[in-house]
């Protein structure tokens, strides 16, 4: 009975010490690491792109000449998708100063829009427009415990550059 008692009175002890000491470390680990949980979005493979936009005319088989006119509001958009719009919000900012560019989920623009170009004989094309756009990879991380980073997603992006640079080009 007495070495029952001197056991289980020594485990106490021997509990009583570590267990602090656990929960310490574990305070003293969130403390040297603040970061854990916050969110960061990196850019990188900046690239200029073009993006098809909804203007177009119809096909053509050539030898001969296709000629747009219309007055018509041309869009386009990232393809940005699966995120929030706060989360696209961040990443369209970031990616703005990272590329030196303004670029963002969407685009549109109203005009009188008038252009010609030459089907060569034998071809089928028609007369797309394109809107100039930057390619990119976006990748988020976030920081776990006990200071680690971890990949949440990597996703590539164009998205379309707020300026009114266009492209028009024959196309299939």
């Amino acid at each position: 009975m007495r070495f029952r008692t001197a056991v289980t009175s020594t485990a106490l002890a021997f509990t009583a010490t570590i267990v602090p000491a656990a929960v310490g470390l574990g305070a003293q680990a969130f403390a040297a690491c603040p970061e854990v949980g916050q969110v960061y979005y990196s850019i990188s493979n900046g690239e200029k792109d073009w993006k098809a936009t909804n203007l177009r005319s119809d096909y053509l088989t050539g030898p001969g000449a296709i000629t747009y006119t219309k007055s018509a509001t041309s869009e386009t958009n990232a393809s940005l998708t699966g995120t929030t719009t706060a989360e696209a919000g961040a990443i369209f900012a970031k990616a703005s100063v990272s590329l030196g560019v303004q670029v963002g989920k969407s685009w549109s623009k109203t005009d009188s829009w008038s252009y010609r170009a030459d089907v060569p004989a034998g071809q089928t094309r028609r007369l797309q427009q394109y809107k100039e756009a930057r390619k990119f990879t976006v990748k988020k991380t976030t920081i776990v415990a006990p200071c680690n980073v971890k990949t949440v997603w990597t996703k590539n992006v164009v998205a379309p550059v707020k300026n009114n640079n266009f492209l028009w080009k024959l196309a299939r």
